[in-house]
Formats: structure tokens, C-alpha cells, sequence
């Protein structure tokens, strides 16, 4: 069955040539109904030199695993399992975040699907079905998705296809429990069997990113389209020609500025770690609006806290008359993974007040992202890398500012955050890998504090349902 695990031996192009020619010269051949091969005269391979048409055909991120296991297959099941209507609310709950899409109309109503939407939900389709759906088919849902991340990377080590494979064995030891909920009634899925090949496939021709369809398909748009739409579409291909070898003698340069701008020294935002406003939009912020209109209810003691601590000489201590210059967000600045596309990530954390509505326009609510924050309890010989959280605690950051200056003068400006309960005390939840928290009420330590911005090290998305707030 196609949706079995076990794996057989490769075709053979000769034993199929032959199977197929003594079909058509009907001698009877129980290789061909063996394989169940279809009448096909002289396949277009028969006279290809070297050519080994079954070793040729490789796997495409596009249509097998975006379109085909996750859209078509996963989250079909998980629908059907669920109710489309609560897949919608549960879409529609998740909170805003920087460089997450936010379904505010659920998934039911998408009109045109695209890798990017399917992307966009497999970031999240995790978090989202917990409490929604049995542990056995979170770790379903949990084994395709690591499945389809891995198969995306695009440079592979030994250890990286042993993660592949583990994710793979993983879904195939749970997949019944959609049998047994009268979801499915086998799995024989061309789609679904494709993924026993990867492992294979990678090891012999390389990375999928190589051969994923939607790389064409995005050229075909700067190549074809862009190209019709610049003629004036008489003799357009020449035309077409002519726009393209301009556009390559454009980039060409291009790609020459990037290289030679690199060669220089690496910008103070990537070794400071972090990104802000030059110009203040907010100064002169008082202390009362700061409590009121950002929530920062405990901000004087830990302001008053950490002028103690780290500003010992200084003479001037807090009140509440003192005004604070206060900023919108803060970009972290950390290296990205070693097998992507790109060298440095960039993560936005705002602090942004909510409008009212005025008339026709509708009001916007308030936004304080949460954060991978240093915890001041680990020591400095066990601190992580620049993108390990391993040393870190989640906080919620509330306000983003500069200190005073008749406090002296700091290097960094300055966070008022508000802790979550720590992850060295927990273990993550084992059907989807995620930490379940929830904001700290500790007694004997406060709940909030006041760190360097150089402290946060990247932004952190909250699932409802799996960190409590």
C-alpha cells in the first residue's frame, strides 16, 4: 500500500522497456500487470543514453507538501475533525504579531490559496489545534509540519535527515488515529507515499529548494509577465528580449554594489544587536500617562530598583515628576539558521498605544509584544549563543525608553518588562513541543523589572491556549 512505511526496490528502466514492449506485442508479461503499467507505445525515455527516468523524479515542496500533505490532506482531516467553524474562531484569536498573518476571517473564506497562505498557517496550525483535538493527533499534526520544515532547509547534514526521518516514522506510528476517529479509511496517498523518497532524494541531487516548482512559477512572473506588460505588445518578444537583458545588466550591477557594500565593515545595528528610532517620537512622556495609558502599573519601584542597583553613584533619586523619552518598538538584530537563505534576522517588538474610533475610521487595539529576555538567574558560564533561549525568560514588554539624563548616561536605552513564569522550571508539552506559561506571580521576587534593551534577545509569539495570559 502507498501509505505504508516499509520501502521496496527501485524500478528498473529496462525491465519496464521490456514489460511494456511485450505488451504491445501482447505476450503475455506479468511484469506489467505487476507494476501496473499503463499501455504506453514507446515512452519518451526508450533512446536517452544513461537515463534512469524513476531516479528522476524528484520531490516538490510546492505541490506535495504545501499543496498536497498539509492543504489537501492535513488540514482537511483536521476540519473535518474539528468543525470549520471553530478552526475559523481559533484562527481569528490568534494574537497580532510582527511578521505573522493574522486570519481575522478564519481560513474558510480564503478565496485564492497560495504557498504563501499555506505557509503562513503551518507556522501556527500547531499551537492553534492544542486542547482542540487528542495528544495522539497533535503529534501528527507536530510530525508533518517538522517534517515539511526540514525538507525545506536548504543546505542538509547527517543530523538534520535524521530529524526528517524521525518526524517521518513519527506520523506513520500515529496516522491510524484518523482510521479510528472514521476520518480516513486508508492511506494510500500518492502524495503522502512520495515522502519515504526524500531522504533519498536529497542525498542524491540535493536540497528540494533546487527542484520546488515555485521557483518557476515565481520567475515565470518576472520573466514572462513583467516582460509582456513593459512591450507595447506588437513584435513584443523581441521586445521581451530586449527588456530582459537590460533588466540582467541592471541586477548584474546590482549584485556588484551588495558585494562590494559587505566588504566594509559590519553595520553598529548588527553588532549592537539591536535597532531604534534615532529621533524620539515620544519625549517628555510623564510618568502618570506611562501607568495609565501603557499598563506599566509597577514602574516606579522597578525603575526606583534599578537606579539602586546599576547607578549607585547617582544622587537624584526617582519620582514621580520625572519624564521619560519614550520609543514606538525596537528591531533585535540575531543571526539567522545556518541552513537558510538569509545571514540575520530581524525581529520587531512594539510598544504602540491603541486609537479610538473617530468616525468612519475603526479603532486600533494596543500592541506589547512579548520577548526572549536574558534571566537574570542564570548565570554568565551558562549563557547560550546569540540564538539560543535556553538562558532566557519570556516577558512581556510594555514600555521602551531612554534614561533621564539628571540619572547619567547608559550605553543602551532601557525596557520596563513584565516576567512570565520561568522555562528552566518547566518541560515543554510533549505533543507540541511548546512551553505552557503564564505571567509570573512570584512572592518573593517582583514581577517586573527594568533591563537593557541589549538584554532582549529576539521577539517571542504567545499561542493562546499553550501560554496562558
Amino acid at each position: 500500500m502507498l501509505g505504508d512505511d516499509g520501502r521496496c526496490e527501485p524500478r528498473d528502466p529496462d525491465e519496464t522497456l521490456q514489460a511494456l514492449r511485450d505488451h504491445q506485442a501482447q505476450r503475455s508479461s506479468l511484469h506489467f500487470d505487476a507494476e501496473r503499467l499503463r499501455p504506453v507505445d514507446e515512452p519518451f525515455w526508450a533512446n536517452l543514453p544513461h537515463c534512469d527516468i524513476f531516479s528522476s523524479i524528484m520531490p516538490d515542496i510546492l505541490h506535495q507538501l504545501h499543496k498536497g500533505v498539509f492543504k489537501d490532506h492535513l488540514l482537511s482531516w483536521c476540519t473535518t475533525l474539528v468543525g470549520e467553524d471553530e478552526i475559523d474562531r481559533r484562527f481569528r484569536a490568534m494574537a497580532d504579531f510582527p511578521g505573522l498573518r493574522h486570519f481575522r476571517n478564519g481560513i474558510s473564506h480564503v478565496s485564492q490559496w497560495t504557498g504563501r497562505e499555506h505557509k503562513e498557517m503551518q507556522r501556527i496550525i500547531v499551537g492553534l489545534l492544542a486542547g482542540a483535538v487528542s495528544a495522539e493527533v497533535l503529534m501528527v499534526v507536530r510530525s508533518l509540519v517538522d517534517f515539511i520544515y526540514y525538507a525545506q532547509l536548504q543546505s542538509h547534514t547527517d543530523t538534520t535527515l535524521a530529524h526528517l526521518q524521525s518526524s517521518l516514522d513519527t506520523f506513520h506510528r500515529h496516522k491510524d488515529v484518523f482510521v479510528r476517529l472514521g476520518i480516513r479509511e486508508h492511506f494510500n496517498i500518492p502524495k503522502v507515499h512520495f515522502l519515504l523518497h526524500y531522504i533519498e532524494a536529497i542525498r542524491s541531487h540535493g536540497s528540494c529548494d533546487g527542484f520546488n516548482t515555485e521557483l518557476p512559477e515565481r520567475l515565470h512572473i518576472d520573466y514572462a509577465k513583467q516582460a509582456y506588460r513593459a512591450s507595447n505588445r506588437r513584435n513584443y518578444l523581441e521586445q521581451m528580449v530586449t527588456w530582459l537583458a537590460r533588466q540582467e545588466a541592471v541586477d548584474l550591477h546590482t549584485s556588484y554594489v551588495r558585494w562590494y557594500q559587505k566588504q566594509a565593515i559590519i553595520p553598529d545595528w548588527r553588532r549592537a544587536g539591536y535597532a531604534i528610532a534615532k529621533n524620539c517620537p515620544l519625549p517628555g512622556t510623564s510618568l502618570e500617562r506611562i501607568e495609565s495609558a501603557y499598563g506599566a502599573t509597577e514602574f516606579l519601584p522597578a525603575f526606583t530598583e534599578f537606579v539602586r542597583t546599576n547607578l549607585p553613584e547617582c544622587r537624584f533619586k526617582p519620582n514621580r515628576m520625572d519624564r521619560f523619552d519614550v520609543y514606538k518598538k525596537l528591531t533585535i538584530v540575531y543571526r539567522a539558521a545556518a541552513h537558510g537563505d538569509i545571514a540575520w534576522h530581524k525581529d520587531r517588538i512594539r510598544t504602540v498605544l491603541g486609537k479610538a474610533s473617530r468616525g468612519t475610521k475603526k479603532g486600533v487595539a494596543a500592541h506589547f509584544d512579548t520577548a526572549f529576555v536574558v534571566d537574570p538567574d542564570v548565570p554568565i558560564d551558562q549563557r547560550g549563543d546569540s540564538r539560543s533561549v535556553s538562558d532566557t525568560r519570556v516577558a512581556r514588554v510594555r514600555v521602551i525608553f531612554d534614561l533621564p539624563q539628571q540619572f547619567g548616561s547608559l550605553p543602551h536605552p532601557l525596557a520596563y518588562i513584565e516576567w512570565y513564569t520561568p522555562l528552566r522550571t518547566k518541560v515543554p508539552d510533549p505533543r507540541v513541543g511548546l512551553y505552557q506559561i503564564s505571567p509570573s506571580t512570584q512572592r518573593r521576587r517582583p514581577n517586573a523589572a527594568i533591563v537593557r534593551v541589549d538584554q532582549i534577545k529576539r521577539a517571542c509569539h504567545l499561542i493562546p491556549g499553550v501560554a496562558r495570559r
